[in-house]
């Protein structure tokens, strides 16, 4: 959807269009909960975060000026990613991850930071099948190396190195996309 039709919907959604509204969230929502998602690492509290910014944003309407959309969504989300991986015990590589797929706050219209939930989406879809399964059961699921061990038959180092492996491959792509778009 280009930037003057989300434009013209951002003006009819502060004048209360809800149809406006059901637009951009039909448009919007997917690639925000994916960006959610990578950050946290958790598909529940990744959907909550993203509904409460579209209940945050419903509500504002009318008070905020928001020159571009998706940015201000976007670095919504990135700051009760944030918030959240502050309040919560989270380990250095998790921290690691966050940063590397933290977004400038300055970002405008011109990039588009869905391309980087899908390149860290496409990054895990390359990984072979055994450590996507360990990964996802890991940092999407959040259950621990012992029980991912027990439940796949396999030593918990085994565990802990298709984890490692699966994070090298992410902040090696990430560090690449990092660099081509110029963050932070």
């Amino acid at each position: 959807m280009d930037s003057s039709v989300i434009e013209d919907l951002v003006l009819r959604v502060k004048k209360s269009d809800q149809k406006a509204f059901n637009t951009l969230f039909e448009v919007l929502c997917e690639p925000m909960y994916s960006y959610a998602c990578s950050i946290l690492m958790n598909d529940s509290l990744a959907q909550d975060i993203v509904q409460e910014i579209w209940i945050d944003y419903w509500q504002k309407r009318q008070d905020l000026d928001v020159k571009f959309l998706k940015s201000y969504l976007y670095k919504s989300i990135r700051n009760r990613c944030y918030n959240h991986l502050r309040d919560q015990k989270f380990n250095k590589i998790q921290l690691e991850v966050a940063n590397s797929v933290s977004i400038d706050s300055e970002v405008d219209q011109s990039y588009d930071v869905i391309e980087l939930a899908t390149k860290i989406n496409s990054v895990v879809s390359n990984l072979p099948k055994r450590c996507q399964l360990i990964f996802r059961l890991s940092r999407v699921n959040n259950i621990n190396n012992k029980e991912i061990a027990n439940k796949l038959d396999i030593s918990q180092r085994s565990v802990e190195n298709q984890i490692s492996f699966a994070l090298r491959q992410l902040r090696k792509e990430l560090a690449v996309a990092k660099t081509l778009f110029s963050f932070l």
